[in-house]
C-alpha cells in the first residue's frame, strides 16, 4: 500500500488537539503505585485515581502515559483552552504556575493505600514511553 510522506511536516510543542493546546505535566508519587491502580477489597481508593480526579477538577486530562520510573512517575497532558495555562492566581491568593497549583490540589487529597499524596509533586513537562 502506498503512503504519502509530507516533506514539511513538523510537530512543535505545545501540541494541538482539535484546536486545543495540550500542556504536559509529570506527577511523581512518593512510592511505587504500579500495583495500586484499583480500589482494595476494603474499598480504599487508588492514589493514582485520586490524584487524577484532583487534577480533573480544574482541567481536562486528555492523555495519560504509563507509570514509569519504577511506578512513581505518571506523564499526562491536559487540555488548555485558548493556550497554555501560565502563571496566575489559580487559588485566588498566591501567584503560581499551573503545575504548582495542580501539585497543591494533589497534595491536599490525602493518603490512599499507604501513599501519602502530601509528598507527591507535579512538574511541567512529561516524557511518554
Amino acid at each position: 500500500m502506498a503512503t504519502l510522506v509530507k516533506k514539511n511536516e513538523l510537530v512543535v510543542l505545545p501540541t494541538f488537539k482539535n484546536g486545543v493546546t495540550l500542556q504536559f505535566f509529570t506527577v511523581t508519587f512518593p512510592s511505587d503505585c504500579s500495583a495500586l491502580l484499583d480500589a482494595t477489597t476494603a474499598g480504599v481508593r487508588s492514589p493514582v485515581v485520586v490524584a487524577l480526579e484532583a487534577i480533573q477538577s480544574v482541567c481536562s486530562v486528555e492523555v495519560m502515559g504509563a507509570l514509569g520510573n519504577t511506578g512513581t512517575t505518571l506523564p499526562l497532558a491536559v487540555a488548555a483552552l485558548g493556550g497554555n495555562f501560565g502563571t496566575d492566581f489559580w487559588d485566588g491568593a498566591v501567584s503560581e504556575t499551573f503545575a504548582a497549583h495542580l501539585e497543591d490540589l494533589v497534595q491536599a487529597a490525602g493518603t490512599y493505600q499507604g501513599v501519602a499524596l502530601a509528598s507527591a509533586t507535579v512538574a511541567a513537562g512529561a516524557t511518554f514511553v
